[in-house]
């Protein structure tokens, strides 16, 4: 059986305030180590947004996967105070040293995404299109815990729209109930409970699909 993962950051090694991930630790390798005889490919980038995995989709078709699973989601919906292009432009003239103080009440106000709900499902049906027949999940984006909610306003009901939009189009891993002792302190990213539990999950379907 031949496995494709195209994922953000989340599958990814990491360090963090109270330990790190290591490669070994992450649910993409549990896989490899514990069945061998799959060939697993896998494209991980962080900071990725939907339109970075449909953009490898050109190249990883070739690898004629059984199976597809993505992970994707927390970057495109975030509410933020402004689009790739305004941040650009901020950039590009230096003006982040005054748009800071209007952060969190801009983000509130406008929670502009960098993915709006349109390019995200256009771009989930682009990357159905490109592996046609096989079988594509999706890990939903992880449970968003009050505190989470506090600091990025916003944050809770976005997440669910782009579940759905994620439910409507593939095989989706709901990761609704998901630990929050799975969960680092930037209440996004993975350690290694929540790379094993991942792992556990992965690997239900994996079986299931090799009987």
């Amino acid at each position: 059986m031949r496995i494709l993962f195209l994922t953000d950051s989340l599958s990814l090694p990491r360090k963090y305030d109270q330990g790190e991930v290591n490669y070994e630790d992450t649910y993409i390798h549990l896989l490899k180590k514990k069945y061998p005889e799959l060939v697993i490919c896998d494209f991980a980038m962080g900071g990725a947004r939907i339109t970075d995995l449909v953009g490898q989709c050109f190249y990883y078709k070739q690898f004629k996967p059984d199976l597809v699973f993505i992970q994707c989601g927390i970057v495109d919906c975030a509410p933020r105070s402004f689009t790739v292009l305004e941040k650009v432009l901020i950039d590009k003239f230096r003006l982040r040293y005054i748009t800071k103080f209007f952060d969190k009440k801009l983000r509130s106000l406008r929670n502009c995404t960098y993915t709006n709900r349109k390019l995200f499902l256009d771009s989930l049906i682009q990357i159905k299109s490109s592996f046609e027949h096989i079988p594509l999940y999706s890990l939903g984006i992880l449970q968003i815990c009050d505190q989470y909610e506090m600091i990025v306003p916003g944050i809770k009901k976005n997440a669910k729209e782009y579940n759905d939009l994620l439910k409507g189009q593939t095989q989706f891993i709901s990761n609704d109930d998901f630990p929050l002792d799975g969960i680092i302190s930037d209440f996004h990213h993975l350690n290694e409970k929540g790379h094993q539990l991942i792992f556990e999950k992965i690997e239900d379907i994996i079986v299931n699909r090799l009987r």
